[in-house]
């Protein structure tokens, strides 16, 4: 309600108090007493002005709690649809795993990671199976993707995993589709290398590396990574080659332990 309308009402109601002071005290005429308004009147007059200014915040305040709501919903089936997907993610895994564990004619045990390694120790897991499953120093640990360590440590309940991409791995492998054999060895930062390639020696970006078998650590074929990048630069009588693994050492969940 604007000013202007308020203005007149304002005045009516002082004009209204004053008439019905002067009654009391002094007594008026019958025509002040007709004009004059009732007090119901006068709290009627009081309701409809507070209502007006009322009623804009009322419906603010509602559609601000219908809001509020709403907002609250949508995070929990946004927080829903997380889990969904977690879950969706984690059946997608253990299948792969369940797979593998059912093709492995060499299976031990399949475990989960419990801690990863931090500074100097971040190419090593520890896994939370050990002597109590079987498992063994020296044993080799897969995923579906392919080859991502040995068993370096064993106690009774955990064991400790040595990552491919640790400087004191090694590995006899060759490539998949020329059958020649060289070692693979990893670089502490996440990677591997292929050491020992003659200059002269073809190669190409893309070769697939599998374990030859020929190190008595590692049964053969299981895929290890493919040549991410090859240097004949500089005077030595090796090439740089870089090998990229097939398993992502930051997503590992579960494994699995085979034997030779």
């Amino acid at each position: 309600m604007s000013l202007k309308r308020i203005f007149p009402l304002f005045l009516l109601v002082i004009l209204s108090c004053t008439l019905m002071t002067y009654q009391s005290n002094k007594g008026v005429i019958t025509l002040f007493r007709f004009v004059s308004p009732s007090l119901n009147e006068v709290n009627a007059l009081f309701h409809s002005i507070s209502s007006s200014f009322q009623e804009p915040f009322r419906k603010v305040m509602l559609r601000d709690e219908e809001n509020k709501k709403l907002k609250d919903e949508i995070g929990k089936l946004k927080l829903d649809q997380q889990r969904y997907r977690d879950v969706f993610f984690e059946n997608q895994r253990l299948r792969k795993i369940l797979s593998l564990k059912e093709k492995e004619r060499r299976y031990v045990a399949t475990a989960r990671i419990i801690s990863k390694g931090w500074d100097r120790w971040a190419n090593t897991l520890v896994i939370d199976k050990g002597k109590d499953h079987e498992i063994t120093k020296d044993m080799a640990v897969i995923t579906p993707a392919g080859l991502i360590g040995k068993v370096s440590l064993v106690n009774d309940h955990y064991a400790y995993v040595l990552l491919i991409t640790d400087i004191n791995f090694s590995a006899s492998v060759k490539i998949q589709e020329t059958r020649k054999e060289a070692i693979v060895s990893g670089t502490g930062s996440g990677s591997c290398v292929l050491k020992y390639i003659p200059q002269d020696e073809s190669l190409k970006e893309g070769d697939v590396l599998v374990t030859s078998g020929f190190d008595d650590l590692f049964p053969p074929e299981i895929p290890v990574g493919l040549i991410s990048r090859i240097s004949k630069k500089g005077s030595g009588i090796f090439q740089h080659v870089e090998v990229t693994p097939f398993q992502e050492m930051t997503k590992l969940d579960e494994v699995v332990v085979i034997k030779r």
